[in-house]
């Protein structure tokens, strides 16, 4: 399905089955090319591992959507992708892929402006009576994203904005090596640190890898050490948590994300504390840029005396000075406790619903703005 956004971008609809995208990768790979640095994670092995592994289970159908948004020359300039989604029983069209980093879309910035305007054109003709869209965890710290939001809003009086948590950025990182030992000295938090260090290297027989984009078994013994971790830290009880690599649909979709994207493209970087030749803490970044996420950084609580988490915070700073990385997203929490590591509040977490077109979906619009209506679609939101 084709539909026209104006005189200059018209948006093509393609459709996805059993786990699968649309087959638009070289067109995506072209697009990708010329994204700005923050998009570069959402390439399309991104959506097609996730749609694969984590899209098809739970109350994902498998189904998808593509949408191509191409100028007059017929290039790709902006691809938004969706995948279905059933909650209690009424379909949601959502922003598919991992949730951290938050979920974007790819879009040239240079017409971020047209693109977004006919994508949410192309979004709000096509809804069905009884669908819903729903984009998020997701923030408007791009242009893109803010832009996106801001047409929808303007095209239908049916959309409903939840407030998250604020991402949490660290800006003030060492830009050089120099002054990553210059941190280290000057600093009694990093002496303390590690002191730490030296404590696990007498007590025992310690190790820290580095793993920088693996490939083959050594990315399966990574990162079935990283899940050995998370069950025997917080997240091995807790119902609240949300485990990265405990499941093997997780393990599925990062082995194939990292053989097939972050490996080959160098935006694979994990430390593994060794202990007495057993795993007990890790901490898995990707790096899109100057911009590093991080994805993860867990403890065997056993061994929480030694706190490794804070011993790898100081590797990957070293590394991200020896790379020019200039900002670490630490997706969103504890601020207070995140702030230990430098991190701030950044742009506002936000997760947006559009009803469906109709009398109903703009009642259920208007009940949206009742606080406990509110309250209670916001918590089923994100259950």
């Amino acid at each position: 399905m084709t539909t026209s956004g104006g005189a200059s971008i018209s948006v093509e609809i393609l459709e996805g089955r059993n786990g699968q995208l649309p087959d638009v990768r070289e067109a995506w790979d072209r697009c990708l090319a010329d994204a700005p640095e923050h998009q570069k994670l959402f390439g399309y092995e991104w959506y097609s591992a996730w749609m694969q592994h984590l899209g098809s289970s739970g109350p994902w159908t498998g189904e998808s959507r593509v949408l191509m948004a191409r100028d007059r020359q017929g290039v790709v300039r902006g691809i938004l992708p969706l995948a279905k989604r059933q909650t209690f029983h009424v379909p949601f069209w959502c922003l598919p892929g991992y949730y951290q980093p938050v979920r974007g879309f790819v879009c040239h910035d240079a017409v971020h402006e047209r693109v977004c305007a006919a994508l949410a054109q192309a979004l709000l003709k096509t809804q069905g009576w009884f669908e819903l869209y729903r984009f998020g965890p997701t923030d408007t710290a791009y242009p893109e994203r803010a832009r996106l939001l801001e047409e929808l809003s303007t095209g239908c009086r049916r959309l409903v904005k939840f407030i998250n948590k604020p991402t949490i950025v660290a800006h003030e990182i060492p830009a050089t090596a120099h002054e990553y030992q210059e941190m280290v000295r000057e600093h009694s938090s990093m002496k303390r640190i590690r002191s730490y260090e030296r404590r696990m290297q007498r007590e025992g027989e310690s190790e820290i890898q580095h793993y920088s984009n693996p490939q083959g078994e050594e990315l399966r013994i990574m990162l079935e050490a990283c899940g050995a971790i998370e069950k025997k830290s917080w997240l091995g009880t807790s119902k609240s948590g949300q485990p990265r690599y405990m499941s093997n649909e997780g393990l599925k979709f990062w082995e194939q994300i990292c053989t097939r994207q972050l490996g080959p493209k160098g935006q694979l970087d994990v430390w593994l504390v060794y202990f007495n030749k057993q795993p007990i803490a890790f901490r898995f970044t990707l790096t899109s840029g100057s911009t590093r996420y991080l994805i993860a950084n867990q403890y065997d609580e056993e061994f929480a005396q030694y706190r490794a988490g804070w011993i790898l915070y100081l590797r990957d700073l070293e590394n991200c000075a020896e790379r020019g990385v200039r900002a670490i997203d630490m997706g969103s929490g504890d601020a207070h406790y995140k702030s230990r590591w430098g991190g701030k509040e950044g742009a506002e977490g936000v997760d947006f619903v559009i009803l469906p077109p109709g009398p109903t979906g703009y009642l259920a619009a208007r009940l949206m703005h009742v606080d406990p209506v509110y309250q209670r679609a916001r918590r089923m939101l994100t259950s």
